[in-house]
């Protein structure tokens, strides 16, 4: 049933501003596709593409300039030429320059893809880019995106990180659209909000934190943003379409797996002496910072460049006597004040501790704690990114002409809506906007692409003869290829599928694929795991097959050696776990990724045991050690580091800009590391034992750096 468009109800309400401007974009694609090549005049195509017109000589000149520009943006190109003849010039769009480049990924490539969407679900703040990305990967193969059993690995971000990424769909749009944009954000380490104006360059997750790296106008500098320290709205600085351009020198992968001391240029280099004990530790997790040169007695001299002296040094004392700096002097000049004054507030408690106790829950019972939410099975979506609302339609008509012809051409195809929500994950009124606006698609008359109408639960579906231009997917967008990237990169080294070779050669494809272009996405790890554990623990899941592993604790700093049966690998708090049974314990464990010294997968195989209650891992995460642990210590954060404190936990704030918090632990021993990592900034005042750790430690070491003498 074909439908004029004079035949037309007028525009309905509820239209975004922006529906011309589509309409107009996908009538000219269509248009064009369906001339086979054959170039069209800008005559022709201003009197036969919707949307164009009505406009003055002047409007249709500046409207079709933009118009080809944001296309070419999405990877559409539409070429220019002069007229032999010397009349109108000719505009074409061919179909390579159009479809899909046929990058030839294998069915397992392609199911490694998917199982990245599986796992992910809407947990992940690009979903929608994903889902869409793969839909288009995937048309003749519908069968690769049936919905799986559950993966052995679970994504579990924090709740409160997914409030904090609020404003990253605003964000994500400045990136692609290279607008500039101005919000007001707490500098935490200034202890000030100001408004700053940012041109945007790419987005970094690293764990469950977002970061926005750009140039900042107030500083004159490349600068990363976190997120959830943005302090109000994110606006456009402009009205204008782009604002900037990054600089060619710009690499996002300068920024990614750098440890807290090198965010930011190389202001000098250290050489830390790490004892055998932790030397594993920081070959395999810092390795790629910086030199390793071992030492005689099986540790080594690590020498790294570092931009903030600060974080260099807290580092280092985090790993107490098992760390020693031994370059430049005045570095380790620092660090030895820094000794000093942990033992004067030792010495000397900044709060008698009755007192501070009496003060702590006082403020907690005038103010306490906000209860801990429960996740929802279906998160809110205020901070998902959204796809451009151009390949979303795009997308939806090759759907929608892949179902008609499906259906063997019938004039009228039905659909359930409840199917197409699902396979693009739309919400009613999305679908309902989307067919509304696909129905306005007109060019030449009657040359119309689709019409749709809802029909209770039925989509009643009609594709007229320019639908076939969308017959295959149009060329992904930069977002989606950078998302697929995204999702590899989160994944690959922990999918513990069939198909982890696949995962990582369509990686290499789709980034042969964007090298044309600066990636805007990326993912960083605080503690990038080893690969050999990584592939042990993987087969061992997949396989079922009994996993040997050496297993250091950092709460007692010793190495256990056990056999367990792994079945679940978990993501939480920024950080991988696998879900074992422990042959050691007679019971399941869980045991991270970073802290695991080696792990070798036997022959053997174990039967899975039901009882072992894996799902409720996969639902809630694995829960931070201090949640059971079954000490307390009450500890006094001076004014200088108080804020960090609060940021992240309930506190009691002192007169002075001090803060008391409670410190749950299990060991004495990893509450001294936790401690010394601030560099008498925090001390313990209760209990006793506690002090005493932290104050034999604290002399110890300050022994070392007395003199200034290497090893003294």
């Amino acid at each position: 049933m074909s439908v004029p468009s004079d035949n037309r109800p007028p525009r309905e309400k509820g239209f975004s501003k922006d529906a011309d401007k589509l309409v107009r974009r996908l009538s000219l694609v269509a248009f064009l596709l369906c001339r086979h090549g054959r170039p069209a005049t800008a005559d022709e195509i201003r009197h036969r593409v919707e949307g164009y017109a009505l406009m003055t000589d002047e409007a249709f000149k500046r409207r079709f300039y933009e118009d080809r520009a944001e296309l070419g943006e999405l990877g559409i190109a539409i070429v220019h030429q002069s007229d032999e003849t010397g009349g109108s010039d000719l505009y074409s769009l061919h179909s390579e320059w159009y479809y899909l480049p046929a990058i030839e990924f294998s069915a397992d490539e392609l199911s490694a893809l998917a199982a990245c969407l599986f796992v992910l679900g809407d947990r992940f703040a690009y979903s929608e880019p994903l889902r869409l990305a793969l839909l288009s990967l995937t048309h003749d193969r519908p069968e690769l995106l049936a919905d799986e059993p559950a993966a052995p690995v679970s994504i579990l971000p924090e709740a409160d990180a997914q409030r904090a990424a609020a404003a990253l769909p605003k964000v994500q749009e400045a990136v692609a659209a290279r607008k500039t944009i101005r919000f007001t954000y707490y500098s935490i380490a200034r202890d000030e909000e100001l408004t700053r104006t940012v041109d945007p360059y790419s987005l970094l997750v690293v764990g469950d934190e977002w970061y926005l790296i750009g140039r900042c106008h107030l500083r004159d500098a490349v600068r990363t943003f976190r997120l959830s320290r943005l302090r109000s709205p994110v606006r456009f600085a402009t009205k204008a379409p782009h604002d900037f351009a990054p600089p060619p020198a710009f690499e996002l992968a300068a920024y990614v797996d750098r440890p807290p001391w090198q965010l930011g240029p190389a202001s000098g280099q250290a050489t830390v002496q790490v004892s055998p004990a932790m030397a594993w530790w920081v070959e395999a997790h810092y390795g790629n910072c910086g030199t390793i040169v071992p030492a005689a007695d099986g540790g080594i001299a690590f020498t790294t460049d570092y931009h903030t002296a600060r974080q260099l040094l807290a580092w280092t004392l985090s790993m107490g006597e098992d760390a020693e700096l031994v370059s430049p002097a005045q570095l380790r000049a620092d660090l030895g004040a820094q000794l000093r004054r942990l033992s004067a507030r030792l010495d000397a408690p900044p709060l008698p501790a009755d007192e501070a106790a009496v003060h702590y829950a006082t403020t907690m019972t005038q103010h306490p704690a906000p209860p801990v939410r429960r996740r929802r099975a279906r998160a809110a979506h205020d901070w998902q990114v959204e796809v451009d609302r151009f390949t979303r339609l795009t997308t939806l008509m090759t759907y929608l002409e892949h179902a008609c012809r499906a259906a063997g051409g019938d004039d009228e195809v039905p659909l359930a809506i409840s199917r197409v929500r699902r396979d693009l994950d739309l919400t009613r009124d999305d679908l309902v906007a989307d067919v509304r606006l696909l129905n306005l698609v007109n060019f030449g008359g009657e040359a119309t692409l689709v019409w749709a109408e809802l029909d209770g639960d039925n989509l009643v579906v009609t594709c007229e003869y320019a639908s076939q231009a969308f017959a295959r997917p149009a060329p992904l967008s930069p977002l989606q290829v950078d998302t697929l990237l995204l999702a590899v990169e989160l994944l690959g080294g922990q999918l513990p599928t069939e198909h982890g070779a696949a995962l990582r050669s369509a990686a290499d494809k789709l980034r042969h694929a964007r090298s044309a272009a600066h990636p805007t996405l990326a993912a960083g790890d605080p503690l990038p795991p080893q690969e050999q554990v990584l592939a042990a623990v993987n087969r061992a899941v997949r396989e079922h097959r009994l996993l040997d592993i050496d297993y250091w604790s950092a709460g007692t700093g010793r190495t256990t050696k056990r056999t367990v049966e792994p079945g679940l690998i978990v993501r939480t708090r920024g950080e991988w776990y696998y879900v074992a049974w422990c042959r050691k314990a007679k019971a399941v464990r869980a045991f991270r990724v970073a802290t695991t010294k080696r792990a070798r997968s036997r022959d053997e195989t174990f039967a899975p045991r039901p009882d072992a209650e894996l799902e409720l891992y996969r639902r809630e995460g694995v829960r931070p050690s201090t949640q059971y642990a079954s000490r307390r210590a009450l500890v006094w954060y001076s004014p200088t580091v108080a804020r960090w404190i609060a940021e992240r936990e309930p506190v009691a704030v002192c007169d002075d800009g001090a803060c008391l918090a409670e410190l749950p632990y299990v060991d004495e021993r990893w509450l001294v590391h936790e401690l010394l990592r601030f560099g008498g900034e925090a001390v313990p005042l209760s209990p006793p034992a506690a002090v005493r750790a932290l104050a034999g430690a604290g002399t110890r070491l300050a022994a070392r750096y007395a003199d200034g003498v290497v090893g003294e």
